[in-house]
């Protein structure tokens, strides 16, 4: 090979390679961006529903009311359940006629009673949006008249049935909660240059709409939207320097090409697509489809797992009581409704190594390794009392629960079979003695 074939051949790997950087550089910052724009969109989607749910709930209960009023008293009753079970949401406000009469908790707000909203210029464009606009706006964020603190609101138009105006229910979340969640997330992803812009149509000062922003923007940022309901958030991610060892890398791989047999690659594509098919189908006969836990064969799978490693626990079966009462008095969409609420209720304050799945109908079991029966009956407990204070708000409906429980305990040998046999005679005890209660397999 002369020298000026080699020359050309050096440069022109040289070039492939820097063309490839760039492309892979934008590629692989492109995806990085997206997959952090994702994970905020679902965590502030979590965030603000809780705001949308407590704020739905309050107009429904004003529209159901006499005069559309609420007493203090029944406000306050509300908003303490209301908060207590939806804990994203610091704050609610009822104004009817725009003007803020009713706060919780009182202390904290008591100086915004009596603010006008649509007199005042600072809140008019944002709370006439809530009027017109039929879908739902969070606005922020915002500098609160009656303590000064950042937030961002939430407000629900309600109105009569002759569409008047009647007033606003409002679910306010403060900066300084959003902002903990929002730093700790983009530093786990090693995000280190972004800036997160709000929505606020009564103010046109760029920066005091800054949510949140850490270190450099450059020009070549990637920029993102984060919805939240029909309101839109703009973030701006500036990609990190990864071209050096990426240049290296191609720089290499191109010149071992001319020396290696590059590998199938149909093949390599036909497998992983297999593997795939074969994981979702795994992952698909697995999982319960309507709540999204594990069933009764993916239980299975998970003791099957803790028996081959020889550990103990305690296993329990949980049974909504008079379930059945429910799917006659509201229907079976209603029913389905309560048993996803119960499971999200249960999943947010599971054990991380605890596995709930449900088995069929009302019936939940849950695997706790690792404990022995004493500690499952007082962590149950625990559930228990939690499912009969929360709240269950489905279509104007207002359901409560208990559940029943019964707990057994297993060691490194025994046969999932047998365990859920004396956790069932133990949900049989706590049936026949009352209901709403844990008993243990004697």
């Amino acid at each position: 090979m002369g020298i000026a074939i080699k020359i050309a051949l050096v440069v022109s790997i040289f070039i492939l390679s820097e063309l490839l950087v760039i492309e892979l550089s934008s590629i692989n910052n492109e995806k990085e961006s997206n997959k952090v724009i994702a994970s905020i969109n679902k965590e502030m989607k979590s965030i603000f529903s809780d705001a949308l749910i407590t704020s739905e709930v309050l107009k429904e209960m004003v529209v159901l009311s006499e005069n559309y009023s609420i007493s203090q008293d029944d406000f306050n009753k509300l908003s303490q359940a209301l908060l207590a079970t939806y804990d994203h949401v610091d704050s609610l406000l009822f104004l009817p006629d725009g003007i803020v009469t009713l706060a919780y908790p009182y202390e904290e707000h008591k100086l915004a009673i009596g603010h006008n909203v649509l007199q005042d210029q600072s809140r008019k464009l944002g709370a006439n949006q809530s009027i017109s606009g039929k879908n739902n706006t969070v606005i922020g964020p915002v500098t609160l008249v009656q303590n000064g603190k950042q937030a961002f609101i939430l407000r629900k138009g309600i109105t009569n049935e002759d569409g008047c105006f009647v007033g606003f229910s409002s679910s306010v979340i403060y900066l300084e909660s959003i902002l903990s969640t929002l730093e700790n997330l983009l530093s786990t992803m090693n995000v280190i240059n972004y800036s997160i812009i709000g929505y606020d149509p009564d103010n046109s000062n760029y920066y005091d709409k800054i949510i949140s922003e850490k270190g450099v923007i450059e020009r070549q940022a990637h920029s993102g939207i984060i919805c939240i309901f029909n309101t839109s958030w703009q973030i701006s991610i500036s990609p990190r320097d990864t071209s050096v060892p990426l240049r290296l890398l191609i720089m290499m791989a191109l010149l071992l090409t001319l020396f290696l047999i590059v590998a199938p690659i149909k093949y390599f594509n036909k497998y992983r697509l297999s593997e795939k098919v074969r994981n979702d189908l795994q992952k698909e006969a697995h999982t319960d489809f309507l709540t999204g836990l594990l069933n009764r064969r993916g239980l299975e799978s998970r003791f099957d797992s803790l028996k081959s490693e020889n550990v103990s626990g305690s296993i329990a079966i949980f049974d909504i009581d008079f379930f059945k009462n429910i799917n006659d008095s509201y229907g079976h969409e209603i029913g389905d409704i309560v048993l996803v609420q119960f499971s999200k209720l249960c999943t947010a304050k599971m054990n991380s190594e605890f596995t709930l799945s449900r088995t069929g109908g009302e019936e939940f079991i849950v695997l706790m390794p690792h404990i022995d029966q004493y500690q499952a009956k007082e962590y149950c407990e625990q559930l228990r009392e939690l499912v009969a204070k929360a709240p269950f708000f489905i279509k104007h409906l207002n359901i409560s629960l208990t559940v029943s429980i019964g707990i057994a305990c297993f060691n490194g040998t025994d046969e999932i079979k047998s365990a859920l046999t004396e956790a069932d005679d133990a949900l049989y005890q706590a049936k026949n003695t009352g209901r709403n209660r844990v008993c243990i397999k004697d």
